[in-house]
């Protein structure tokens, strides 16, 4: 008898043991906090705003359950990490974990199943994908050798309609047309190989510029698709509609590119995707991209450069007319390298001019021209802190708030180049692999392959601007630094500014 009840208290300790660890193991491997949500619809927030404006709503969130929560888009979680150090540990020290893309969150019929090295899974196609574009497109060795006179020719163009503007309007030019046409031009040259007419270019980004604005505000489709389908009719007639214009620009001139005579040497872009072969199957068969994927590569190519550069020089112009203080030093670096006669600023002297530099990560810091990364896919389970980031979900950032992170940095509302300047708080986090502070570029596996190309352009750019003239306040209109956010975050009010030749 007294065994027998020694076994069953025996028993029942090991069942309790085994209920406690399992409730402890439980607790420990849970999602991060979300806010109240409704079964199948999940957080609401997603019918009232577009996924682009919904930043203050994540401060919020981030000031009540801390900087890892999670969002629901329907059933499907979606976290949010808002803290350098474990947008560190995720991107950097669990890079391949985190390398993946998630299934578009949009319905095939909304996204189009359009081919991209942004949506591409992270894999061997990715990697193919991506070292094509760098090797023979945007690598510095290669792009420096095919792209000098374009790039020069870009600068010719962004200065010769600042100053037929100024000269139309007393001196006042609001160069946010100037500037999206000079990067209209050096990247379309670089995608296509040839000069492109303006008109075309600007016709394509704004037929993209459409779509991708549509499809965001059809997000809800993904919802309760069936229902919110009878509400949304007319805005997927416009879809298609989009869809068809889109493909009537690029078709033809990707059927012209490739029956021009080709060197023996790639050049541009597009023809490398004409060389390019990709897996036809699993058993090693290779094929060549189908109009339709060259399209949507191309698409790319144009929406990830032209407008977030052109929105990046636009913040840069607007502080160095802010700050004459700041465009005086700049001034006085770049005339130290190429001495006072008036020339072009060429590559090689870039290298001299840390300033100049240091005025551009500034930029990127107070306005990085995306506030959120394109999402993440997790491709296994993964503990963050005390919380479980599990396989296949969704993770996103917000890039912006690292660049304000009072914990990081002085004042950090205060524009100030010195930072990133030897001594200077931000001299390492200006860097590439130190995003625990800023990361405008992205991070990890899927950095930007761009960020040099850009760097480049933006230093070489700004450095000939300051160079050819002084920008100036107008008199009576204040700098006005309010954002505007959609595909980038650009200036809300576009920069009017005074420019008076240095000659």
């Amino acid at each position: 008898m007294a065994s027998s009840l020694l076994i069953l208290i025996l028993i029942l300790v090991i069942i309790s043991l085994a209920l406690l660890i399992g409730q402890r193991e439980r607790k420990r491997r849970r999602l991060p906090p979300s806010p109240p949500r409704i079964p199948i619809l999940g957080n609401l927030l997603w019918l009232t705003k577009p996924f682009s404006q919904l930043e203050p709503t994540l401060h919020h969130l981030r000031a009540k359950y801390g900087s890892i929560f999670t969002l629901y888009v329907g059933s499907r979680p979606v976290i949010f990490i808002m803290d350098g150090k474990q947008v560190h540990r995720s991107l950097i020290e669990n890079s391949e974990a985190f390398a993946d893309r998630p299934l578009p969150l949009s319905r095939s019929d909304l996204n189009g199943n359009l081919h991209s090295i942004n949506n591409t899974p992270y894999g061997p196609l990715w990697r193919l994908l991506r070292r094509n574009l760098i090797s023979e497109v945007i690598h510095l060795s290669k792009a420096g050798e095919s792209s000098s006179s374009i790039q020069c020719m870009a600068f010719e163009i962004l200065l010769k309609s600042l100053k037929a503007e100024a000269e139309a309007n007393s001196g006042i030019v609001v160069p946010v047309h100037s500037i999206q046409h000079s990067f209209s031009f050096f990247m379309s040259s670089l995608c296509f190989g040839e000069i492109m007419e303006q008109k075309v270019v600007d016709q394509i980004m704004n037929v993209q510029l459409e779509l991708i604005q549509i499809v965001e505000k059809l997000f809800a489709l993904n919802l309760l698709p069936k229902v919110t389908l009878l509400l949304y009719c007319t805005r997927l007639g416009k879809l298609k509609q989009l869809r068809r214009a889109h493909q009537e620009l690029l078709l033809p001139i990707i059927k012209a590119c490739k029956q021009r005579v080709k060197d023996t040497d790639v050049i541009s872009y597009v023809d490398s995707l004409f060389k390019l072969k990709v897996p036809a199957d699993n058993e090693g068969n290779m094929r060549e991209l189908s109009e339709e994927e060259i399209m949507s590569f191309i698409s790319e190519f144009l929406d990830a450069s032209i407008r977030p550069a052109s929105a990046t020089l636009e913040w840069i112009m607007a502080r160095l007319v802010k700050h004459q203080d700041i465009q005086n030093k700049l001034r006085k670096e770049i005339r130290s390298v190429v001495g006072e006669k008036r020339r072009q600023v060429n590559k090689d002297e870039l290298q001299r001019m840390p300033y100049l530099k240091a005025v551009i990560l500034e930029a990127l810091r107070r306005h990085p021209p995306a506030h959120f990364l394109i999402p993440h896919g997790v491709k296994e389970n993964v503990m963050m802190d005390e919380y479980l980031i599990p396989k296949g979900t969704v993770v996103n950032y917000l890039v912006a708030s690292l660049g304000l992170d009072e914990t990081v940095w002085e004042d950090p509302l205060v524009f100030r180049p010195e930072r990133f300047m030897v001594g200077g708080e931000g001299e390492e986090r200006g860097k590439r692999d130190n995003i625990k502070t800023m990361m405008p570029f992205g991070a990890g596996r899927r950095m930007c392959p761009g960020m040099d190309i850009a760097m480049l352009q933006l230093e070489y750019l700004v450095a000939n601007l300051v160079n050819e003239m002084e920008l100036k306040t107008v008199p009576g209109m204040e700098v006005d630094l309010s954002e505007k956010a959609e595909l980038v975050v650009a200036m809300k009010n576009p920069l009017h500014a005074r420019i008076i030749s240095t000659a």
